[in-house]
């Protein structure tokens, strides 16, 4: 049945939306500097702190992967609103989500053929250090398309996340046609079949195909659920969930700072040590409304995270280079040592390359746009300045 406009999510602004992608790319940074030590010059940070027998930083490094998911529901989310009562614009988005692509592969691939192609050992993979030793135009055309990654393995949701885009107008037709109840049971369903049910398929011997199947496997054998995250983003836009769950947060006055960051410390511990990833689709949404919470009454520090999310799409494809992949920059991140020190000059580094790759690119449109005119002018009135 559908729905009257009133009950359209207006919980979160674009700039809101923009806050939550800074805290998911901040969440990713630490996901790919703390839990994976091999991958890190003179082997890993250094954490101060154990939590249940284990290095703090290593047990929040494995949070920090709540990230993906972050990124696919407020992709949903934002998606959703933004086409309401619209025709989608499927050739746009993906028109979008691929320039910004190019726009990091087209610098920073030629770089590190150019300066790191051959590299000492300073990490215990090998993977890591001997990316852009052997060039080969296969490779490069399928890291291109984003049907490889290759070059940085954390480009790998590029293409789940397309595949999220393309299948949306599927999605916004369920999600128009029933109501949030039933939307949320589908999310259950779809949540254990992409999580559980379709990665056991490819090893059933009748269906052998699948396991060599390069769309099946990308698309459907996912090690979370991503794509119901992004459905679930759009079943919250759709139906004012945010709204609702933050009024009977307020309500029963479990929205202040201490409770803020006790609820975020008991989601982490449930998702780490009991439940796993598979409730993201609701611990995200319960994340959110406490995190917006708990930042209206520090400012500061949320104009920081909105600038970090201005520039998410950015640093979540350029990080990787200098967190691992050239050796001079990720030798400069390590060299801290301590786990707090070295994110930071991660998210810095990070954050600055991501402006000034957006300043490159507006620069060469300027110029772009600026040659073309002239060129145009030359052919309307030819060289000798007299109009043909």
């Amino acid at each position: 049945m559908q729905k009257g406009s009133n009950e359209i999510d207006n919980f979160l602004t674009p700039d809101d939306t923009k806050v939550m992608k800074g805290i998911a790319i901040v969440c990713m940074l630490l996901h790919h500097l703390w839990f994976f030590p091999n991958r890190i010059p003179g082997g890993g940070v250094v954490g101060i702190f154990t939590m249940f027998n284990m290095p703090l930083t290593i047990y929040l490094g494995i949070f920090g992967k709540i990230c993906v998911p972050m990124f696919f529901f407020f992709g949903g989310y934002g998606v959703y609103k933004s086409s309401y009562g619209k025709p989608y614009d499927i050739v746009g988005r993906l028109k979008k989500l691929y320039f910004a692509y190019w726009k990091v592969f087209l610098v920073f691939v030629p770089i590190g053929f150019l300066f790191f192609s051959a590299q000492v050992p300073y990490c215990a993979d090998p993977f890591i250090y001997s990316r852009f030793e052997i060039f080969s135009l296969r490779e490069l055309v399928s890291n291109f398309l984003g049907f490889a990654s290759t070059y940085n393995r954390e480009w790998w949701f590029l293409i789940s996340y397309a595949f999220a885009l393309v299948t949306f107008p599927l999605v916004r037709a369920v999600i128009d046609r029933y109501s949030a109840r039933i939307n949320l049971f589908i999310i259950v369903i779809v949540s254990l079949l992409f999580a559980h049910v379709f990665p056991g398929l490819k090893s059933v011997p009748s269906l052998g195909v699948l396991g060599n199947s390069h769309m099946y496997l990308r698309f459907f054998c996912q090690i979370a659920p991503y794509a119901a995250c992004f459905w679930m983003g759009a079943i919250v836009a759709r139906n004012g969930l945010f709204d609702r769950l933050h009024n009977s947060a307020k309500q029963h006055g479990l929205l202040n700072p201490l409770a803020d960051i006790a609820i975020w410390c008991m989601i982490i511990v449930m998702r780490q040590n009991e439940i796993g990833d598979i409730f993201d689709v609701f611990f995200i949404p319960v994340l959110t409304v406490v995190a917006m919470d708990f930042l209206s009454h520090v400012r500061l520090l949320k104009k920081g995270f909105w600038y970090l999310g201005r520039q998410s799409t950015f640093m979540w494809l350029i990080h990787p280079f200098f967190c691992y992949y050239f050796g001079v920059p990720a030798m400069i991140v390590a060299y801290p040592r301590y786990a707090i020190p070295s994110l930071l000059v991660l998210i810095v580094m990070t954050y600055f390359a991501s402006v000034l790759l957006e300043y490159f690119w507006k620069g060469f449109g300027f110029v772009y746009r600026k040659a073309n005119s002239v060129n145009i002018h030359f052919k309307h009135f030819g060289a000798s300045g007299e109009k043909r």
